[in-house]
């Protein structure tokens, strides 16, 4: 009877083991592709910025040359 119950308790945490295990696996690997997103995100911001800096840039040389077309932007 002891013998008995104890191989059930083995077997229940054998079966627990295992599934902690099988846990580790998946969560292992949904942090490796979380870590995937956020370093293509972080690229995408990156680009996004510099992106934004040289259209800044853009429109403001622009507002420059319509502003010194029309007499000076000091004039309006």
């Amino acid at each position: 009877m002891a013998q008995a119950n104890y191989e059930e308790r083995i077997g229940r945490l054998e079966s627990a083991r295992k599934e902690i295990e099988d846990t580790l696996v998946v969560m292992a690997h949904l942090e490796s592709k979380a870590s995937e997103r956020i370093k293509e995100h972080a690229q995408f911001i990156a680009y996004h910025q510099s992106a934004m800096r040289e259209f800044d840039d853009k429109l403001n040389a622009l507002i420059n040359i319509v502003g010194r077309m029309q007499g000076g932007i000091e004039s309006h």
